[in-house]
């Protein structure tokens, strides 16, 4: 088997630092299935040792980019090859606190499994989301509890791990449920205006470890396509009473959305333009993406490859 040349960014702070405890096994089954490794730790804060100049300055050296880390380490990563327009196929290790791309990518939690499925694997083209400027992988959000994936504490993420995020989400909500948005939302020719107290434009089939999107199966539930070249959004409106609360609990936890909800909406569109009357703060893929009084959000198809498993290899298993 021929050599490949794999460049290997490993951010050990995500999830509870199971990128540095994994990384003797990650770079000894790369060796193993005969790759040449070039390895950098990612250090956000390092002019030099950041995601976006690494990818720069070594764009044409390689034939695989894995990351080692969470989501956010991902969508660091998609950004740069995305600005940088890279077309190497990439691979990822996740080793976040929750892993919602990698649930929906459907890349193996074994870690010999997944690091086979990149190097002798076939690679699967995905769709990116773009919010003005800036990519995302799953999901753009905005409103309540959205802070919560940026703005909890990295150490008690790493002793806590995902119970971090729920003890953040019980901590800031009264906060969330009070703070609603005045906005005018345009999608396929059509616009409508209201107060919102949370958006989600997500290409995922699951987001913060919940799956429960409309569909009155479990098969529908997870019948997002990544591939499709459209988003699913989900928008609630602000609550003006006790039973409008009711009504936006019962709908979550059941996650089955009639079409004349009143106070969630859900459905599909290749792209989606805001308005709003202050500035609306975005979360990323759970990295903070900027506040902004006009957005466009729009879908490019099939634009990252990912490489997985090979699908007879995963059956013969």
């Amino acid at each position: 088997m021929m050599e490949k040349k794999v460049l290997l960014l490993i951010n050990s702070s995500s999830g509870q630092e199971k990128g540095k405890t994994l990384l003797y096994n990650i770079v000894e089954e790369f060796a193993k299935k005969n790759c040449e490794l070039t390895v950098f730790p990612i250090l956000p804060k390092s002019k030099k040792l950041n995601t976006e100049n690494i990818v720069h300055k070594y764009r044409d050296r390689f034939d695989l980019i894995v990351c080692v880390g969470g989501d956010g380490t991902l969508h660091y990563l998609v950004n740069s090859l995305m600005v940088e327009k890279i077309q190497t196929p990439i691979g990822y290790i996740p080793t976040g606190s929750t892993n919602d791309f990698a649930a929906s990518l459907g890349i193996p939690k074994d870690l010999k499994e997944n690091i086979g499925g990149i190097v002798k694997g076939e690679p699967f083209q995905y769709d990116i989301g773009k919010l003005n400027d800036l990519y995302f992988n799953y999901i753009a959000a905005f409103g309540a509890f959205t802070k919560v994936s940026y703005g909890t504490n990295q150490e008690l993420k790493n002793n806590l791990g995902h119970m971090a995020y729920i003890l953040e989400s019980i901590r800031t909500m009264p906060e969330n449920l009070s703070k609603s948005y005045s906005l005018k939302i345009t999608s396929g020719g059509s616009s409508f205006s209201g107060e919102y107290i949370f958006g989600a434009i997500f290409n995922s089939r699951s987001v913060g470890g919940f799956t429960g999107f409309p569909g009155s199966s479990l098969e529908e539930k997870l019948a997002v396509d990544l591939q499709d070249g459209e988003f699913e959004v989900l928008l609630i409106r602000a609550p003006k009473n006790i039973a409008d609360y009711g009504e936006i609990i019962s709908t979550a936890l059941s996650g089955n959305i009639p079409e004349n909800n009143p106070q969630v909406q859900f459905f599909k569109t290749k792209n989606l333009s805001i308005e709003a009357e202050e500035e609306l703060g975005w979360t990323l893929d759970g990295e903070f993406g900027g506040a902004y009084k006009e957005m466009h959000l729009e879908i490019l198809k099939r634009a990252v490859s990912v490489m997985l498993p090979k699908k007879d290899s995963i059956e013969k298993e």
